[in-house]
């Protein structure tokens, strides 16, 4: 009998008595360290500048840039100097970013500017120690530079871009709660974010308050104007469209392709699922199905895991039936699980069909490997989710 190779860390679907995360808000983790190093800087600004004399008043504006960036949980933070930021300091907020998410078009942005943080934070270290005031300003110059690519530019994507770069590029400039459309088609409604594979295509806006509805942050690549809104376009609008496509093609040539293997469970299935999972799961693994205290089983996060370690539906499935709830295992019926596998399969977008989904093990699920479906329409697409109704 073949061993699943789904490790509990990487899949765990139900319930457990470990607390639930707080909703992550990643936007606004990337503008609270933008803040933070803005902090920092204005210090190290403020004393080049101004007035102020005596090694002292040269120290304290140090470690306060050093405070702004490390975060009061640092062994560097001193308490003693006050701190111009928000306490959880630039690293903090990166660090946030980089454990709650799993890797996402702007992961790369995010690592290059917690390492420019490290080596603004190094060069602030070493000017504490500095005696002769030349070797300290050279440190705060070296920090200062650091601090630059961390912020980076609107107009460049990847690590170049740092922090401003993906805000402006990518679905990490898409303020929590607001709304995502398909960054393929024209929008249909504002103010909305137009999302593609994870790059942000537009904004629109409502024309009424365009002027004063502009991100911050947001590079204006192109400019268009409708009756009702005003788009505006990022950019990274072009390598958008050209994704679009590029999956327009690909659709075309799947249409008259023979059909690969496909998960079987009914749309019935799926919304009784549903129920189940607001009652046994939710708290384990969100309303949004992307994580609490157990990790995401629905969207663009799980599926890229899924298919990069090569599980199938028979894996999934037995992981289910099995090993959960993961503090009450095999307490559902048989059923229950069924459907609650139907109504996970339904969030990852999978179509329904006529045949439910089984009961009892099935030889066939271990040919249907789970990954990203390609051309679906999501209900979600910052999450890369499909909703059930």
């Amino acid at each position: 009998m073949r061993t699943v190779a789904l490790s509990l860390a990487a899949l765990v679907f139900f319930g457990s008595s470990a607390p639930p995360r707080p909703a992550r808000d990643d936007h606004g983790s990337a503008m609270s360290a933008l803040a933070d190093v803005r902090a920092a800087v204005a210090e190290i600004v403020r004393i080049e500048d101004g007035y102020a004399v005596g090694h002292g008043a040269y120290l304290r504006a140090a470690h306060r840039a050093m405070n702004a960036l490390v975060g009061r949980r640092d062994d560097g933070y001193a308490p003693s100097f006050g701190d111009p930021g928000d306490g959880i300091g630039t690293l903090g907020h990166l660090d946030r970013m980089l454990d709650q998410s799993g890797s996402s078009l702007w992961t790369p942005a995010v690592e290059g500017a917690k390492a420019n943080v490290l080596a603004a934070a190094a060069s602030l270290q070493s000017s504490l120690g500095q005696k002769e005031m030349e070797d300290y300003e050279a440190d705060l110059t070296q920090a200062l530079a650091s601090l630059a690519l961390v912020v980076g530019r609107a107009t460049e994507t990847g690590v170049l871009g740092g922090l401003d770069g993906a805000l402006a590029n990518t679905a990490l400039g898409v303020p929590a709660g607001a709304t995502t459309v398909s960054g393929c088609a024209a929008p249909n409604r504002a103010p909305a974010y137009g999302i593609v594979a994870g790059r942000l295509a537009y904004v629109a806006l409502p024309r009424s308050s365009a002027s004063a509805g502009i991100p911050n942050g947001f590079a204006v690549s192109r400019v268009e104007v409708a009756p009702a809104w005003v788009v505006l376009y990022a950019p990274a609008a072009r390598a958008a469209i050209a994704l679009c496509r590029a999956g327009s093609r690909m659709r075309r040539m799947r249409a008259v392709a023979a059909p690969g293997a496909q998960p079987p469970y009914t749309a019935a299935q799926a919304h009784a699922g549903s129920a189940i999972y607001r009652r046994a799961c939710l708290q384990c693994h969100g309303a949004d199905l992307q994580g609490a205290a157990g990790p995401a089983v629905a969207g663009t996060e799980f599926l890229t895991n899924a298919q990069h370690n090569k599980w199938t539906l028979g894996d999934m499935r037995t992981t289910v039936f099995e090993n959960m709830p993961f503090s009450n295992p095999g307490s559902l019926a048989p059923q229950q699980y069924a459907d609650v596998m139907a109504f996970l399969l339904a969030s990852n977008c999978y179509a329904a069909g006529t045949q439910p989904f089984p009961t009892a093990a099935a030889p066939t699920l271990a040919k249907v490997k789970l990954g990203p479906i390609h051309g679906a329409r999501l209900s979600n697409p910052r999450l890369g989710t499909c909703s059930v109704r």
